[in-house]
């Protein structure tokens, strides 16, 4: 591991970058992501969104980040992500978050329970995969959703 990966992985698990309480709003927050994470992507980094009603989409690179994120906000005049936990392990990040979007048509106000995984890879994020489904992430992360310290 590099000390520049050690030092954003010690940020995470002081909660001083992308710990409980953190808002990323809009498309200046995924700018915002993209500068804090970028010098601590495994060279064949990739993005992953999961849901239960379609088949997983994958992007490429740091520009597939940007584009699977603002692809994912696109239909939201207003979108927030609100952290409300991070679970730090040897292998992988785990962020549990709510997703609150206020719809672009109709003014629809969205909250969706939400979580991600950063798995790493010699200490560089390897693949940050989005889920809609807490427990489904969870599970895929190999921590046991019923667990006291994730509800």
């Amino acid at each position: 591991m590099n000390e520049a990966s050690d030092d954003a992985l010690d940020r995470i698990r002081e909660g001083a970058l992308f710990g409980k309480g953190s808002v990323i709003e809009g498309t200046e927050g995924i700018e915002q992501m993209i500068e804090a994470i970028r010098d601590h992507l495994h060279p064949e980094f990739v993005t992953q969104m999961i849901s239960e009603s379609a088949m997983p989409t994958e992007w490429r690179g740091i520009e597939g980040f940007r584009e699977a994120l603002t692809d994912w906000i696109s239909p939201y005049e207003t979108f927030r992500l609100e952290i409300e936990e991070a679970i730090v392990e040897e292998d992988k990040l785990v962020f549990l978050a709510r997703q609150v979007g206020t719809t672009k048509h109709a003014g629809v106000e969205v909250v969706t329970e939400s979580a991600t995984i950063w798995w790493l890879e010699d200490g560089l994020i390897r693949q940050a995969v989005f889920y809609l489904d807490q427990k489904a992430a969870l599970k895929a992360a190999g921590i046991d959703p019923g667990s006291p310290s994730t509800g």
